[in-house]
């Protein structure tokens, strides 16, 4: 008895390399945006944590609701979008 010839796959090798040039440039470039933001992000950090910046709710100043006053001003222009005028 004669046993059935089998065939195993061939493994797969690509004919060139798996990344060229320009996947190595966008690699790059993404590296030094990244390097950018975390420098930037620093400097602000670093400013930030200073206590003179920090404004306490005491020394804000106060805000008054102004809607009453202009009601019908505010209906007035209202209707005139609505209508086209």
């Amino acid at each position: 008895m004669t046993s059935p010839q089998t065939k195993t796959a061939a493994p797969y090798r690509p004919r060139r390399a798996a990344l060229n040039w320009v996947d190595y440039l966008v690699m790059a470039a993404t590296a030094l945006v990244f390097v950018g933001v975390l420098a930037l992000n620093g400097s602000y950090a670093a400013r930030a944590q200073g206590a003179s910046s920090i404004i306490p709710a005491s020394e804000l100043p106060a805000q008054d609701a102004q809607i009453d006053d202009r009601a019908g001003m505010i209906k007035a222009r209202i209707g005139l979008a609505l209508t086209g005028r």
